[in-house]
């Protein structure tokens, strides 16, 4: 199997446009796109980052959101985690 383009053309196609910044979309290797993690199944993630010490993960099935995670740093490191927040539509 070959993969399409070069590899900057698939970078390119993992990233979203957003209102006010960029997301970036992960979507599941393998043979089949529907993952279930932690009960909530899901065929693309998209990563935000509305801070400098954010980053906001919203899990989609079938372009539905089903579940956001925020995570929230201590300082713009990202070193160390104070809080993560998930939300189960």
């Amino acid at each position: 199997m070959s993969l399409p383009g070069s590899i900057k053309d698939r970078e390119y196609r993992k990233f979203r446009d957003g209102e006010d910044d960029v997301a970036v979309a992960v979507v599941p290797d393998g043979g089949s796109l529907n993952v279930e993690t932690a009960g909530v199944k899901w065929d693309e993630i998209i990563t935000t980052f509305p801070s400098a010490i954010s980053e906001l993960y919203t899990y989609k099935l079938n372009g539905v959101t089903v579940q956001t995670v925020t995570v929230t740093y201590e300082s713009a490191a990202k070193k160390t985690p104070i809080n993560v927040v998930k939300v189960k539509f």
